[in-house]
């Protein structure tokens, strides 16, 4: 089932609205030393702003891609690839006018998407995976036991794996 551009732009609205609002009160509670009142907070907001909107701009562009690009990819992977090359910086110490550009726009990008914080997208992701893990309640009911069992390994595994990779990262930098 396609969703219709109109829903989509309104849940990519809203997502971006709950983003801001997530970043504006993980920055105010991150800084107790700001003063007390709603100045804090929207100041966190117009900080924000250009770096969700080059974040809506990927998603926005990723999905328009899975619509007219014939291959069977998820959107997910034309927005971290669209994300991608455009934050990727020229080629260093290059003088040619196209890596100028690409340091530019890479550093551009960079700057103002650095002001949203990492935790206050989970927010909507998390949000909507549960949403449609609701929606498909009645399979996961026929699934049975077996999909927790497949699940809880799942989840341990790449806990492990994950701490595996960032301790020999750590101990080959020297920071352990």
């Amino acid at each position: 089932m396609k969703i219709k551009f109109p829903h989509l732009l309104g849940m990519l609205i809203v997502s971006a609205i709950m983003v801001l609002c997530g970043n504006a009160i993980l920055y105010v509670r991150a800084h107790p030393e700001l003063p007390a009142g709603l100045i804090p907070y929207w100041e966190s907001v117009l900080r924000s702003i250009p770096g969700m909107l080059i974040l809506f701009g990927f998603t926005f562009a990723g999905v328009l891609c899975k619509r007219y690009i014939p291959l069977q990819l998820p959107a997910a992977a034309y927005i971290v690839t669209i994300g991608c090359v455009l934050s990727i910086p020229g080629a260093p110490n290059s003088t040619g006018p196209v890596s100028q550009f690409m340091n530019a726009l890479s550093g551009a990008i960079m700057k103002y998407v650095n002001e949203v914080s990492f935790m206050s997208l989970t927010t909507p992701v998390l949000a909507y995976a549960g949403l449609s893990l609701a929606k498909d309640l009645g399979a996961l009911k026929e699934s049975g036991w077996k999909l927790v069992v497949v699940a809880l390994f799942v989840f341990i595994g790449t806990f492990i794996g994950s701490a595996l990779i960032a301790d020999l990262t750590l101990r080959a930098m020297g920071q352990l």
